[in-house]
């Protein structure tokens, strides 16, 4: 039994729609289906998804939302009509949208992410709809129905314990299920959605509670590649990763999967198969447990941007029982993630993402650790951007980070910082932004030119 999940260029129109199925009725054992909602048709064009947000934004302020919710009315209708499909599953999913409309609501952010949702779920209705028409066995199944539940944090939700087994009765069920990614409901009934990207997470949800032989991820490149194919002619493609390297590419901004996917399937041990909708005989890339190691010892090189570096120096602070904890707990009040926190005897330096610290929260932080911790100075630094270095043989290799050190000197790229994790699965750097992408060109060429 296979779980296969296609993005939203899959679903993009009438023509992508129909190779999905081909695809799907290939192979006898691609019993689960999740889809995402439609993404764009062309380079100029806006994901549906977008369109949602934009028309509960204008909703939410009294704007004019029915321009745009008709907008995402013709993109469904146009890809049904395209289908051969009657008028009815169209109403259907109008009336769909204008009831997520008019049903009231106690917050902005329930409201967001019920409109949010309907992108997955009414590109499902639309696919079990068409497979039904062709002869096939196929059923939409509404998440709630089948016991998908989340934590209640609208945007940003984490799939319930229970959730695994009540999705593992799916397994008897005949015929095709056709499941939307991105959301599932709260325990007292509301509809939530994981960050945004988060149909791959359903799919590994689905996945392991069904513990199927591997989950298959279709999305529109042939593989996975040693580094982003904007930036390099022509990347060296990666036939085998791990889920430790995989999760650490994702999490640096490798987009072909959300970073939280992985963590369901590596629980249960399920591979994951990084597939092409628009070139299903290429095999992709596969992620398991362990994997053969090779001649190079880097596996990926990626890089994100959008970092700030929290910088505290306090004299004698490795003297100082429970220090860092102090300022976690700071960091944990505010409700600020960390993603890095590189330390010296006297400095320490939390790494966070730009976008948990606006003026106020930032204000606020800089003022308790100078007055709680009793610190000599704290400054914080923009414009930083993250290079991560990943790769399971860099942990029997001598020399890699000597490699990566002189590429960049020779490239003129200042480091501001290094860190290593203690599994040596991957080596961040932190650089300015206005470097990030020529340190990664700069550490390709060292390993793979």
């Amino acid at each position: 039994m296979k779980v296969c999940k296609f993005g939203g260029t899959s679903m993009a129109t009438s023509e992508q729609i129909r190779k999905v199925c081909s695809i799907i009725t290939s192979d006898k054992d691609r019993r689960v289906v999740v889809v995402s909602a439609p993404g764009k048709r062309f380079d100029d064009d806006i994901k549906v998804t977008d369109l949602l947000i934009d028309c509960a934004n204008k909703y939410l302020s009294n704007g004019d939302y029915t321009t745009v919710l008709n907008q995402i009315i013709d993109r469904y209708a146009e890809i049904a009509k395209d289908l051969g499909l009657n008028d009815h599953i169209i109403k259907d999913i109008e009336n769909n949208l204008k009831t997520r409309v008019s049903l009231s609501y106690n917050s902005a952010e329930k409201f967001m992410d019920r409109m949010k949702a309907a992108g997955e779920d009414n590109a499902a209705r639309l696919v079990a709809n068409y497979m039904e028409s062709q002869g096939i066995t196929a059923q939409y199944m509404n998440p709630k129905d089948a016991g998908l539940f989340l934590s209640d944090e609208y945007g940003n939700a984490r799939v319930l314990s229970q959730s695994f087994k009540n999705l593992a009765k799916l397994r008897d069920i005949e015929g095709i299920i056709i499941f939307p990614g991105f959301f599932g409901y709260s325990l007292s009934g509301e509809v939530v959605t994981f960050p945004r990207g988060g149909s791959d997470i359903t799919g590994s949800i689905l996945a392991a509670a069904l513990e199927v032989d591997v989950y298959e991820n279709f999305t529109d490149v042939d593989s996975v590649f040693v580094a982003s194919p904007k930036l390099i002619n022509h990347p060296k493609p990666i036939s085998v990763l791990t889920y430790r390297e995989m999760r650490e590419l994702s999490y640096a901004g490798f987009s072909v999967l959300h970073e939280e996917t992985l963590e369901p399937v590596f629980q249960r041990g399920v591979p994951v198969n990084i597939r092409n909708t628009n070139n299903p005989a290429s095999p992709g890339t596969m992620i398991t447990p362990t994997r053969e190691l090779i001649n190079c010892p880097i596996a990926g090189i990626a890089g994100d941007k959008g970092f700030c570096s929290i910088n505290i120096n306090k004299y004698m602070m490795n003297r100082e029982i429970g220090f860092g904890r102090k300022v976690m707990q700071i960091l944990e009040e505010e409700c600020i993630p960390f993603e890095h926190m590189p330390s010296g005897i006297d400095d320490i330096s939390i790494i966070v993402r730009k976008k948990y610290l606006n003026d106020e929260k930032k204000s606020r932080i800089m003022e308790r650790i100078a007055k709680e911790l009793r610190v000599d100075s704290i400054n914080l630094e923009y414009d930083l951007a993250l290079v991560m270095v990943v790769g399971e043989g860099m942990t029997f290799t001598v020399g890699v980070l000597s490699r990566i050190t002189k590429a960049l000197a020779e490239n003129n790229i200042n480091i501001r910082m290094v860190n290593q994790g203690s599994s040596e699965v991957s080596i961040m750097f932190g650089v300015s932004e206005k470097d990030a992408d020529n340190a990664i060109v700069s550490i390709y060429n060292e390993f793979f030119n």
